[in-house]
């Protein structure tokens, strides 16, 4: 990221089985974020894997995306983030851990985000792209932006953008708050993102099958 998360991030762990991992909305833009975790124990991956989707809705403002019908997209983008985020702590712990006793976790970490991306809930049906898949899909998406698995598809698809160009993050913060369908909505977010993240974008784009020029 080019610039760093603006405020603090407080963290705090759910009272009880009851809750859900969760950024809540603030008052005042000058409070820290709280974000909520409800993994417990030693589950550390886990740890890692809902605050790094938690950190996503932060970075895109959670309060001024609130109430667009496009959230569904937010919520796989911060599933991306997830995964993206275990899979590069699994690179980077093997010889770099935080503390040298920790190298061994790196085995831990990579396999959260495996058994994820191998879920076959989490793929494409077979013989349906991604665009085609969109379009049956598109309509109950906007209902209901929690459809865990359907955010996990279009997350999955864009992975391997984000992991050969992880300053791509940075298209986060210029999210739109838009109700337009998802075409325009693509629209609309390149307008907004600086243009050296433009490319990156048309990247993401381009796993729609949208023509910028003619939304």
């Amino acid at each position: 990221l080019r610039e760093p998360v603006s405020g603090l991030i407080t963290v705090i762990s759910a009272p009880n089985s009851d809750y859900v991992p969760m950024t809540y909305f603030r008052s005042l833009a000058e409070q820290p974020f709280l974000v909520q975790l409800a993994a417990s124990d030693k589950q550390w991956a886990q740890f890692a894997f809902q605050f790094a989707h938690e950190l996503c809705h932060v970075l895109s403002n959670p309060e001024r995306l609130k109430h667009t019908q496009n959230q569904w997209f937010v919520e796989a983008l911060c599933e991306l983030s997830s995964v993206f985020t275990l899979r590069r702590m699994a690179e980077s712990w093997v010889l770099n851990p935080p503390y040298p006793n920790w190298s061994d976790y790196a085995t831990s970490l990579s396999s959260y985000a495996e058994d994820r991306l191998s879920n076959p809930e989490h793929q494409l049906p077979l013989g349906i792209n991604l665009p085609d898949w969109l379009v049956l899909e598109e309509g109950r998406l906007r209902s209901d932006r929690y459809q865990r698995e359907k955010n996990a598809i279009v997350a999955y698809c864009l992975l391997p953008l984000f992991e050969e160009n992880p300053s791509g993050w940075n298209v986060i913060r210029a999210m739109p708050n838009s109700m337009s369908n998802f075409a325009q909505y693509l629209a609309e977010w390149h307008s907004n993102v600086d243009f050296e993240d433009k490319a990156f974008l048309e990247g993401i784009v381009s796993k729609f099958d949208v023509n910028l020029g003619t939304k």
